[in-house]
This record gives structure tokens, C-alpha cells and sequence, in this order.
């Protein structure tokens, strides 16, 4: 396999590709050997000082790492970090995207810094739209978001020649200390410093990491090791000085120990599979105790040809986990919001302290002045990619669009945000009944994060494509320093398809919450005193216990309140909005805990206003730009945000329990497409095969050449005079069953896409249609059902197995309503 091919492509080999069948439905299965973690050996401090990494600002702050965690300003921090490629989005929406991040809870903006997308041509270099990383990097800064940059200089993001320009990928020996290869990325590294000269952390900016190179790994002199220290050293020479340096620990651990850290990554499926079929239960979705699955992005000890990198010295930390997929020609999986949020816990349970999504945020392929700029089979690559898609099924799509994984994975970075100081400092723990087998369906997965004083428990019962079964007397034993505790008191029935946290022996104040069977969320201070959230774990009865002494008093709204054995404990507490318990702690301080449903608690956030946060519940999606917040939403024209505590707003708010409530509504529109057929689409041809990549051990169709949509079903797409007054877009949504779909005003491709079953959605705001003047033209290539394409199963139903011809289903305008909340701190 030449150098250059992205490396995650090489961990195909781990997994098995036959056909694998999963249970047809869920089991109940009883547990009567209760779950047993031992935690009680006492927990070594952290190493520290063994890394070369770590920094000051000039204003004062500072950010250090040890064998654990990261520490800023003196406090265990456990970020959450999600990529977003600058040059892949519009620069005039910037802004809004990195809002919608912050939202999420999102601490780190990680991004590459493509080097074809800003030097195609040789010796000129452009930083200017949407290649601006500088202002790019000071819209992050403005609102209070780090950076991690990706400086390659090879990156791969599905990018044509994995990042290089086509005059870098012609040279004989790139990745390699090679001096003519090193003198030109000494001079893209140089244009990187320049752009970002003043916003390093050490000059109290933002930027506080830099991935060297991705998925490397070559090794002999002048590679390996040696070729990334000698990335780092051109790095910092450029400018590009950062307390954090990193490198993938896949596929290899050929670095130099102290200088960078390992970066893992995981996805529970790849377009790159050569499998026709679903694939085998991930790896993924195991409790991953000690870094060493075989999947892609898992560091593999074993693959360290020097025998000098000992993990043990560096934290467990995450840059390529799962936040969607893509798709190219031959496989099109989809990654539901569940897939995805339960790998996050997964992780998170595992002991990672650093998380980071690849992708939180899609894009698309800029335009190239002499190729298109997407990976292909045509240039010697593996896999055929869209040319300008890559929504990557991300939280955040191709066009800002909100999606379910975004509210799902936020339940998790909510949580992060508020109690990672405490998780970080606690390393994961497997139980006796540890499952090994990704197959494995038998037991739920359990891990134990914990610091001998308090912890939390992660089950997961949850594997993509696989029904998992409804488990009879759940109960999780922990064994701690000179006690034990059992979660719940009384065993449970585990629900089937299901992952969620518990909190044990969790400080609230001076009080001390036992556990609670209810998902914690976040927590801040008001004017009443301290909130703390949770939420109810659907099909689980929220129960919580305290221990007595740690109260003086305590009244919950409606529940059985019972104190007996020495414990306290509120059940039958109904989720809600307004569902609380109020206690006095030991020392007289106020806490109220608030119970909502799962539902309630996807639609919520935290909003920093001035110097106070605020709980906020919508169904809209939030963003807040420092004066105003701004509600969005594709269901209707009528919003409503509920805050506690109360906004400073000029709109008028209604009060009711603990909340206010803000509805504004705006003019319904009512927008009228117009379709209209053209072009029959002619039968396609045998597809040409690739026999590209020997790993696959398959031939994969390749993508049809330009000169095939000649014959493509053709419609035009026509609409009249949209008021786009209390709009902030407008996503023509297209339904169809084929092939490929193109969108093009007159010969320019606004958008492509790869049928793989979902909605295809464009945000017409970012091409300027209000009116379309003349009409978009919409062109789909057929796909015969028995084409030896990946697609899910509903999918491959709809097409036309008879004739192989495309069929638009539907094609609507979707107008998304903006209300805007302005509020003073």
C-alpha cells in the first residue's frame, strides 16, 4: 500500500466481513450474579513532569498535563472537543456554527489546516473567504472557544491526495525527512505561523494544540519517530508553539515518548469496509480499559517497533471519535443518534479524558482552480467520495443543520462541563464480569470511574444493529477503600437497547446523594442556590438516596419520601419540569435537585449570561451571541425557550415553578416549489469494479465518470418570492431513491450527494436564493437494487429493481423560523 493511503484503512483487516446475523429480537436474561467492580487498591497520584508539554500565558493563565488529565489554571479539566473544517464552510456563517458548538458544550474547536486547500498551486498561497484561519481562529477566541490545530502536513479528511497538493503528492519521498520535502513544509508551516502569529496560548490566545501528520506509519531513519519530532521542531520554528502537541496512535506508536501525545479515535462503521453487508459488532462499544482494541484509531501497544512508548505515561485521550460517518460510492452506512451517543459513553466510561468528535461539524469540498478537491479511486486512493458532500452525518450538518446526535451527545458534554474536574481525576475500573467479545450479547457492559471517595457507574447495553436483551436483577456492587456499596439498594430490570450514567457517593454541597438511578446532567449556582439536574433513564424508576447525617431537611414534590436503615430516600418522583427535591444541607445551604424526562433534558443547555449561567429548555435550537439569543426551528413558527433563572429581557416572560417562559412567534410562510420533470433516466451500464486495495479483499464499484449524468432523470426545481423576514434559512429537502444526486444552478454543482436512504437537505441560504430567478436542476443517476453497493436494508427497498430508474419521491422547501430573545447580563 503506498505511504500516503490513510492508515485507518489497514485496521479492516481486524474485523471479520461474513455476514453476521444479530438476535431478531430482545431477551429478557437474569443477571443473578450481580456485577462486581473492586476499586478498593488505593489510587496512585498522577505522574507528573514526565511530558514535555504544558505552558503559561502572558495573562497569566496556565495549562498543564500529567499521565491523567489536563489541568487549567490550577484545576483538572476534561474538555470536549469537536472538528470543524474552516475551509469546508462559508466564512459569512462562521459565527453561528461555532455558537451552535459552544451550545453543545463544546469546549475545544480541533480543525485541519488543508494544505492543498490553501497552496494548489505551487508558491501561492491563499488564506483569504473561507481559508482564513485567522479570523476563523479569532471568531473561536471571541467567544471563548480553544483550538486544537491539524497542521498535517498530510491530513487525509477524505481530501484529494490526503491533503497535498498534487505538486507535494508527485515528490519521491514525502512523510520522510527527505530535504526537499521538508523545505516545502517548512514554508507551509511558516504561512501557518504567520496567519496565527499572536493567538497562541503563550500569547494569551486560544490555540492550545497541534496534531503532527495522521495516521502515520512509516518507520527506519529519518521516519517514525524521528520524522515527528522533526514536525514539532519546524512547527514551533514557524511560530506554531503550543503547550499540546499530539500525533493518531494508530497505526503505530513510532513517536518520540514525551514530546506529543497519543490521540485516539473509534467508529462503530467506516465507508471504507468492502463489505456488502452490515459488519460484526464493533469494538467500540466495549468498556476499552486498557487502550488496546484492534479497531481503527485504538493505540495498539503492541505496534511499537522501538519498544520506548509506555501509555502509561500519557492520559487516554480522544480526537477521532465517532460523531457520524460518510459516505463514499460503495458503502453508505448510516450512524443513528444512538450509535453515536453511546460510543460517547463508552469512552467516556473507559477513562478517556479528553473527547473529541470527528466530525461534530460537517461542510463541503471548496471548489479546486485546477481538480476537485475529494479523495478518489481516480487519484490512486481507496475510496470514491461525493464531490462536494461532507455532511458526514455530523450533530451539526454540511448546512448547520441540527440534528439528533447533537441533542443526545449533549446530555454527556453537559455533564463534562459541569463535573469533569471531578471525573478526571478518577481512573476507569472493569468488573469481574468484564466482557471481552464484541459479540458478546450476554452481559451488559459496566466500568467504574471512581477517586475512592465518590464515582460513577456506566453501563451499556447498547451495539449498533444488534438487538440487545431486557436483563432481570440488575445490580452493580462496587468495592471501594473499607466499604462497599451496591447501586441500586434493590436490583433492577435493565431496559433493553439502553446506556446511561449513575452517580454514587456524590458531594452536594455539604450533603452526600448515596446514588441515584436518574442520569445526572449539570448543575449551577442561582440566586436560590445551587441547582443540581438529572434526568429520568427511560424505563428505569428514578430513586435517589442520601445519607441522613449530611441533611437537615429534605421535601420532594409529591414522591414517597422514606428514611429506614439509614439512609434517606425519595422514589416515585414523576420527571417534569417542575419535579423537585429540596433539601438543607449539614452546614444550612439550599440545594434543589430537578428531575426532568429524557426528552426535556435533550432540549436543554447552559447559557453563560455575563457572569451567571441559566438552565435553558427549548425544542429550538439555541445559540447565544453575547447580547441576544437566537431560537431556530424547521417544526413551526412559533418558539418557546424556558430559563431559570429569569432572563433579562425586554420580551415579556411568564412565570411558572421554577421557570420562565418566553414565546414569540413569527409569520407563518407558506413556500410553494415547483417541480417539473424532464430527462427519463436510460438503464446504466454494468458498473466498472476496483481491485484497488488488496486489504478489502474484494473488488468495490467505483464512481461512474461525469459523462454517465448525460443520461440521468432530470427535474426542474422552481420557486417564487419567499418573505424571508423571521427566516434565518430555507433547506430544500429532496426524497429520492437512485444513485447519485446532483444539484446545479445552470453547469455549477451547488451539491452532490450518494443515496443512501436520508432525507438529502440543502440550506439555500448559503447560496444567496431567495428567489431562483431560473430554475435549479436536479439530476439523479439510477442504481439497480442488486447494485454491490452497502446500503441499509429500508433503503435498498426503495429502489427500482424492475427497471433501475431513479424516483424523486418528494421535493419540498422547509423554511427555518428565527426568534430572537435579546438579554442583558
Amino acid at each position: 500500500m503506498k505511504a500516503r493511503i490513510s492508515f485507518r484503512l489497514l485496521f479492516a483487516t481486524a474485523i471479520t466481513l461474513a455476514a453476521w446475523s444479530p438476535p431478531l429480537a430482545a431477551q429478557k436474561i437474569s443477571s443473578p450474579d450481580q456485577f462486581s467492580v473492586d476499586a478498593s487498591a488505593p489510587i496512585a497520584p498522577p505522574e507528573t513532569g514526565y511530558l514535555h508539554l504544558g505552558g503559561t500565558s502572558s495573562n497569566g493563565h496556565s495549562l498543564q498535563i500529567n499521565s491523567r488529565y489536563l489541568v487549567l489554571d490550577g484545576k483538572p479539566w476534561l474538555p470536549v472537543m469537536g472538528e470543524f473544517h474552516f475551509s469546508r464552510y462559508p466564512a459569512s456563517q462562521w459565527e453561528d456554527e461555532i455558537l451552535k458548538m459552544k451550545a453543545a458544550g463544546v469546549d475545544i474547536v480541533s480543525t485541519y489546516v488543508i494544505w492543498i486547500h490553501h497552496e494548489e498551486l505551487q508558491g501561492q498561497f491563499d488564506w483569504a473567504g473561507q481559508r482564513d484561519l485567522r479570523r476563523f481562529v479569532q471568531l473561536c477566541a471571541k467567544h471563548g472557544m480553544y483550538v486544537w490545530l491539524r497542521v498535517g502536513p498530510w491530513t487525509h479528511g477524505e481530501v484529494r491526495n490526503g491533503g497535498f497538493p498534487d505538486w507535494i503528492a508527485k515528490l519521491p519521498n514525502t512523510r520522510t525527512n527527505d530535504p526537499v520535502y521538508i523545505h516545502y513544509v517548512q514554508l507551509f508551516y511558516n504561512q501557518i505561523g504567520h496567519q496565527v502569529q499572536g493567538l497562541m496560548f503563550k500569547d494569551g490566545g486560544l490555540i492550545i494544540g497541534t496534531q503532527l501528520e495522521n495516521e502515520y506509519g512509516l518507520h527506519g531513519p529519518g521516519r517514525g519517530a524521528e520524522h515527528i519530532l522533526k514536525l514539532k521542531q519546524l512547527a514551533i520554528a514557524a511560530g506554531i508553539d503550543t503547550p499540546l502537541f499530539s500525533v493518531t496512535g494508530w497505526p503505530s506508536l513510532d513517536f518520540p515518548p514525551q514530546e506529543v501525545i497519543p490521540v485516539s479515535g473509534g467508529y462503530p462503521d467506516g465507508f471504507w469496509y468492502g463489505s456488502q453487508t452490515n459488519l460484526p459488532p464493533s469494538m467500540t462499544y466495549l468498556f476499552n480499559f486498557n487502550r488496546e482494541l484492534g479497531d481503527m484509531g485504538a493505540t495498539v501497544p503492541s505496534e511499537d517497533p522501538t519498544g520506548k512508548v509506555n501509555l502509561d505515561h500519557d492520559p487516554y485521550f480522544g480526537a477521532e471519535e465517532a460523531g457520524g460517518m460518510a459516505s463514499s460510492y460503495h458503502r453508505r452506512p448510516i450512524l443513528t443518534a444512538d450509535d453515536i451517543a453511546a460510543l460517547t459513553l463508552s469512552g467516556i466510561g473507559s477513562g478517556m479524558n479528553l473527547y473529541g468528535y470527528y466530525m461534530f461539524h460537517g461542510g463541503a469540498n471548496p471548489k479546486g482552480l485546477l481538480t476537485t478537491l475529494q479523495e478518489s479511486s481516480a487519484t490512486g486512493y481507496p475510496n470514491d467520495l461525493p464531490e462536494i458532500n461532507y455532511d458526514f452525518q455530523a450533530p451539526l450538518g454540511e448546512f448547520g443543520q441540527q440534528r439528533e446526535s447533537y441533542r443526545k451527545t449533549r446530555l454527556m458534554h453537559l455533564f463534562l462541563n459541569a463535573f469533569g474536574p471531578r471525573l478526571a481525576t478518577m481512573p476507569a475500573f472493569a468488573p469481574v464480569q468484564r466482557v471481552r467479545d464484541p459479540a458478546d450479547t450476554s452481559i451488559p457492559r459496566v466500568a467504574v470511574r471512581t477517586d475512592d471517595v465518590s464515582g460513577f457507574v456506566f453501563v451499556n447495553n447498547y451495539i449498533r444493529q444488534v438487538s440487545m436483551p431486557e436483563r432481570l436483577d440488575f445490580q452493580v456492587h462496587i468495592k471501594l477503600p473499607g466499604r462497599e456499596v451496591a447501586i441500586p439498594t434493590h436490583p433492577i430490570t435493565l431496559p433493553a437497547d439502553t446506556y446511561f450514567s449513575w452517580a454514587f457517593d456524590l458531594p452536594l454541597g455539604a450533603a452526600k446523594l448515596n446514588y441515584s438511578t436518574a442520569q445526572l446532567l449539570t448543575q449551577l449556582n442561582t440566586p436560590t442556590g445551587k441547582l443540581v439536574v438529572f434526568f429520568a433513564i427511560p424505563g428505569i424508576a428514578p430513586e435517589f438516596c442520601f445519607d441522613p447525617a449530611s441533611i437537615r431537611s429534605i421535601t420532594a414534590s409529591g414522591p414517597a419520601l422514606s428514611h429506614a436503615d439509614g439512609v434517606t430516600t425519595v422514589a416515585d418522583l414523576h420527571p417534569g419540569m417542575n419535579s423537585t427535591i429540596e433539601l438543607t444541607d449539614r452546614d444550612g445551604a439550599k440545594i434543589t435537585i430537578l428531575l426532568l424526562t429524557q426528552e426535556q433534558a435533550e432540549e436543554t443547555t447552559l447559557l453563560r449570561i455575563g457572569r451567571e449561567d441559566h438552565l435553558i429548555l427549548s425544542a429550538s435550537s439555541v445559540l447565544f451571541d453575547g447580547s441576544a439569543i437566537h431560537l431556530r426551528s424547521t417544526t413551526g413558527p412559533t418558539q418557546t425557550i424556558a430559563a431559570i433563572p429569569t432572563l433579562n429581557s425586554v420580551v415579556p416572560n411568564k412565570s411558572e415553578g421554577l421557570w420562565t417562559t418566553i414565546t414569540l412567534t413569527q409569520p407563518e410562510r407558506h413556500l410553494v416549489l415547483t417541480v417539473t420533470p424532464g430527462q427519463i433516466a436510460t438503464p446504466r451500464p454494468v458498473m466498472e469494479m476496483s481491485h484497488y486495495v488488496d486489504w478489502r479483499k474484494a473488488s468495490v464499484p467505483t464512481v461512474p465518470p461525469d459523462s454517465t449524468f448525460l443520461k440521468a432523470g432530470t427535474w426542474e426545481l422552481q420557486w417564487r418570492n419567499p418573505d424571508f423576514t423571521g427566516l434565518s434559512n430555507v433547506f430544500l429537502q429532496i426524497d429520492y431513491a437512485g444513485d447519485i444526486g446532483r444539484l446545479q444552478a445552470g453547469t455549477i454543482l451547488l451539491d452532490d450527494n450518494f443515496f443512501n436512504g436520508l432525507p438529502w437537505q440543502i440550506g439555500l441560504k448559503r447560496f444567496g436564493m431567495g428567489t431562483a430567478k431560473s430554475p435549479l436542476n436536479l439530476q439523479l443517476l439510477p442504481m439497480p437494487a442488486a447494485a454491490p453497493i452497502y446500503i441499509d436494508a429500508k433503503a435498498r427497498n426503495l429502489l427500482d429493481s424492475a427497471h433501475a430508474t431513479p424516483k424523486l419521491v418528494d421535493a419540498k422547501l422547509i423554511p427555518e423560523y428565527e426568534s430572537i430573545v435579546p438579554v442583558a447580563p
